[in-house]
This record gives structure tokens, C-alpha cells and sequence, in this order.
């Protein structure tokens, strides 16, 4: 999954220096991408939709109509270069291209679909409909303009420039704690995940370059394209619950509901070897994916992402399950990436230290950690919890169900019946980072 990758001097070197690009993304939409095209699955119709669960955010009470969709429409004006498309094609692993020419033609030709933005009061309903293939790149490039547009707008009329030059410096000072912290810490290793909830393009680019100068043994790489590239790194990412909802709303009965992740994991590894073999299993519930799960998930895929709920206890769940189907959990591994800091890394490298191999995947804490550095005036300066999930799938509610009661997404009555046809009795809630 992490492949060192070269970043070709003879490129143009306009990439080096461009503000905006269609690669910076986060690694993950172009491995489902190519996955959608190549099950038939990329015309089937599709909604993402803007949901921000912190309800003290008011993203219209700060970011203008206005601009927001001057970005917006400057991203549906940007196409991929070929240095980022070279990039793609040279990409290998398990002694084989990651992408077949099929789909970097689709890419060479890609833009970016229409939008649909309107006002709700203090809020903007966004929504990306259309082409599945298409569609599904605006989730984390979205979300990166919503996020830098609010702490750019909050700044502005409020912070003066000395203020301004303290806050990052605040910022930068705690961001090197951290990682002094970690580096206490030999055996923990952590990639970028900070894409869809930054501070903004340069505050990432300089986060992941600090990383990589400080931690050069520990820093394993981020999950932007544009940043791998870049700063000469690992790129990090397979797969996202995206796809799993997307089948779940195709299912046409019960079975084929309780089925359909399987499904999703079947195909996948059709398509890519070990180094992208790495599930999620909480999109209907950790302990009855594993409940249900076939014996050649365990045997054939390198590692599960603990993306919500208990991370220590559904790693354990995983490792337990592991031993149950005769693998040696410490020829697999585990990736936690929900909310972490660089506390919670070290807490969970000491309990799965000599259990499991792992390494995680640190996000809003990593590149977006301004708590406590912007003057007391500014009280929404602050990490706040934004996504862009699918919401519809060819006229179908879709559904997410969590390990977190809080992250749930669907209306009631099909989060309902989910629950009942996967035999999930209750859901625990807790803070969202």
C-alpha cells in the first residue's frame, strides 16, 4: 500500500509551483475510480452531498455565495497534466502498473461535473450529481475548498498581521511537540491523512514537509497525490466507504444487502494486489462484518482501517478473528485514522505493540490543529467535522451506518432497516473529533 514513488525533475515545472491542480486529491479516488470504471459501474447515477455534523458551524454566516463558487468553478476549469498523469502510469505494485490505460484516458479527459449550491439560512445545501465515475472526485477536492475558504474568511477584517504571523507560529511550535512526542516512539509510523478537513494547501504542504524532515523513519507518506508528488514521498490509500454504500443501495433484497460488502472486497482484489488489499469493515458495523465474513478476506487481504467507534477494541476484534481463520495477526495490520492525535497514537501503539503490525493514519490534528492559537475572539478557529457522503444511488436513499451512532447517514426509517437485516441491536455514540 505504501510504494516509494519517484517524482520525475524533468516534469514541468509548474507543478512544483501551481496553487491549484486536479491531483491534489486524496490518493484514494483514483484507486475507486478506476474499480467503478472497471465493474460497469460508472454511469450509474449518484448524489454526494455537503454534511457538516458540528451544528455551531455556520459556513454561510462566514464564507460569501459568491466566492464559493468562484472556487468551486475554478476547479471544474483545472484538467489533470501530463506530468500527474505520467506519475499515475509509471505507479506500480506487486510487479505490475496500478492503472491501466483504460482508465487514464478517462482521467486525461476529466473535468469536473456541474454543482448544485444554494443558501439554507445559515448553512449551503452542495450537491454533486451525475455520473458515479465522474461525481466522485468533487468529495475530497470539495471539502478542501469549504475548509480553507472558512478559515480564510474568519481571518480576514479580524486577525492583523502580527496576529496572523503569532497564530501560525503557535501552530508550528505545537505541531513540532507532537512530533518530538512521537519520536519517543520509534515503532509508531503515521501517514497524511489531513486532505479533506485542512487548514488550507500551504499549511499541508508544510506540515507534510516537517513531517518528512523530522521523522524521515516514521513519516510513511500522505494520502494527497499532489503532496506524494511533490515532496517526493509514499502515496496512502485503497478504498473508502463510499463503495460499500454504493452496492448497499443496489441491493435488491435482504441477502443481497448482507452480502454486498463481500461483494465490494471479492472485486477489489480482482483488480489489485497485496499493497491496496486494505478494508474498511465499519460501514455496517465492525463486529458483524466479521461475524459474516468469509475466510478469504482474512487469508488474502493485508490489513483492515479503524475508521470509527473503539479503535483498541475492533483491532482486537480484527486480531481475534484473524487467529480464528489461522493467520498470524502479526503478518497483517491494522490502520487507525478516526479523529487521532499524537496521544491517542502512542495509546494505541502500546496496546498493539507485539499483536499486530500497524500504522496510522493522522488527519484533522495533523493539519488542521489551530486550537488555542487564534485570538479568543476568534472561537470558530478551530478543527470541525465536515463530510461529503453519497446520499443517493440511482433514486435510492443511501446509507452509512457507523461504529459511531454520530456518523450515521440516511434517513430513519432505512438507517432502520439496515440495522434490522444486519442484526445490529445498538450503536454507541461518541465526540467527533
Amino acid at each position: 500500500m505504501n510504494l516509494r514513488l519517484e517524482y520525475f525533475e524533468t516534469a514541468d515545472q509548474e507543478l512544483a509551483l501551481r496553487r491549484e491542480s486536479l491531483a491534489d486529491i486524496d490518493f484514494y479516488k483514483y484507486t475507486m475510480g478506476q474499480w467503478i470504471l472497471e465493474n460497469g459501474l460508472g454511469g450509474t447515477e449518484v448524489t454526494f452531498e455537503l454534511i457538516v455534523r458540528d451544528p455551531n458551524i455556520k459556513l454561510a454566516q462566514v464564507i460569501p455565495e459568491n466566492e464559493l463558487r468562484e472556487a468551486l468553478d475554478r476547479k471544474r476549469d483545472l484538467r489533470h497534466l501530463p506530468v500527474e498523469i505520467k506519475f499515475l502510469r509509471d505507479m506500480q505494485a506487486d510487479g505490475k502498473n496500478v492503472f491501466g490505460e483504460r482508465y487514464l484516458q478517462f482521467l486525461e479527459r476529466f473535468q469536473l461535473p456541474p454543482y448544485e449550491l444554494k443558501r439554507e439560512g445559515d448553512q449551503y445545501h452542495l450537491t454533486f450529481t451525475g455520473k458515479w465515475i465522474e461525481v466522485t472526485m468533487w468529495e475530497t477536492i470539495a471539502l478542501a475548498v469549504i475548509s480553507e475558504l472558512y478559515y480564510t474568511k474568519l481571518g480576514e477584517g479580524h486577525l492583523t498581521t502580527d496576529e496572523y504571523v503569532a497564530m501560525l507560529k503557535k501552530a508550528s511550535d505545537k505541531l513540532y511537540r507532537k512530533l518530538d512526542r512521537i519520536a519517543q516512539y520509534p515503532g509508531i509510523r503515521f501517514s497524511d491523512f489531513c486532505q479533506r478537513r485542512r487548514n488550507s494547501f500551504m499549511w499541508q504542504k508544510f506540515a507534510v514537509g516537517v513531517a518528512k524532515s523530522a521523522l524521515p523513519k516514521q513519516f510513511i507518506g500522505t494520502s494527497n497525490t499532489w503532496m506524494a508528488m511533490h515532496h517526493n514521498v509514499p502515496v496512502v490509500g485503497t478504498m473508502a466507504h463510499e463503495i460499500f454504500m454504493v452496492l448497499a443501495a443496489l441491493a435488491r433484497s435482504g441477502g443481497d444487502l448482507r452480502d454486498s460488502q463481500y461483494r465490494v472486497l471479492a472485486r477489489w482484489m480482482e483488480l489489485y494486489g497485496p499493497k491496496f488489499r486494505v478494508f474498511l469493515a465499519d460501514t455496517y458495523r465492525t463486529p458483524e462484518f466479521l461475524k459474516h465474513a468469509p475466510a478469504w478476506i482474512a487469508h488474502h487481504y493485508s490489513g483492515m482501517r479503524l475508521d470509527s467507534g473503539n479503535l483498541a477494541h475492533n483491532g482486537h476484534l480484527y486480531i481475534d478473528w484473524l487467529k480464528g481463520h489461522g493467520v498470524d495477526p502479526m503478518e497483517r495490520f491494522v490502520v487507525p485514522s478516526d479523529g487521532l492525535d499524537d496521544e491517542d497514537m502512542i495509546r494505541l501503539h502500546l496496546e498493539f505493540q507485539d499483536k499486530i503490525d500497524h500504522f496510522f493514519g493522522w488527519g484533522t490534528l495533523f493539519g488542521n490543529d489551530f486550537r488555542d492559537c487564534a485570538p479568543p475572539s476568534l472561537i470558530g478557529f478551530r478543527p470541525f467535522s465536515v463530510v461529503c457522503k453519497v446520499t443517493r444511488v440511482a433514486g435510492r436513499h443511501a446509507v452509512k451506518l457507523s461504529d459511531n451512532r454520530g456518523k450515521e447517514t440516511g434517513p430513519k426509517i432505512e438507517v432502520d432497516r439496515y440495522k434490522g437485516t444486519f442484526g445490529i441491536q445498538d450503536v454507541n455514540t461518541q465526540p467527533i473529533v
